[in-house]
């Protein structure tokens, strides 16, 4: 989740916001006996100490998002990102279908486009590309 997210989810449930990797932002509360619930995009997790953190071993998970596929979005050249299901904030499942769906948005809008791998950000996209 991005720092917003966490500092909102951190509010609510009394936890710290710790950044985890480039860009990704986690609501964590540690327990009186040293073990930490940690709350991120994916799930929870429960770690029994630091080293287990660290280590990204945890004693107990809760998968929220069990979808593994790596999605695809459009990108046009001033930065707007289209999905292919913004209910769902998802992109396509496969870089050839989004570079097909890129294609046709640009012949039919003229303006550049891309395809590229989706990011945590980007659903929150409104728009589709056809």
């Amino acid at each position: 989740m991005n720092k917003a997210q966490a500092e909102s989810l951190a509010k609510v449930l009394g936890a710290e916001v710790w950044k985890r990797d480039e860009g990704q932002y986690v609501a964590a509360i540690r327990r009186p006996d040293g073990a930490m619930v940690v709350f991120g995009d994916d799930g929870v997790a429960e770690y029994p100490d630091d080293a287990a953190y660290d280590a990204e071993t945890p004693a107990a998970t809760i998968v929220l998002r069990d979808d593994p596929t790596e999605y695809w979005v459009i990108e046009d050249a001033e930065g707007a990102v289209f999905l292919a299901d913004p209910d769902h904030g998802r992109g396509w499942p496969t870089e050839e279908d989004a570079t097909h769906e890129a294609r046709g948005l640009q012949s039919r809008t003229g303006v550049k486009c891309r395809a590229r791998p989706q990011r945590p950000d980007d659903a929150r996209a409104t728009a589709r590309g056809d």
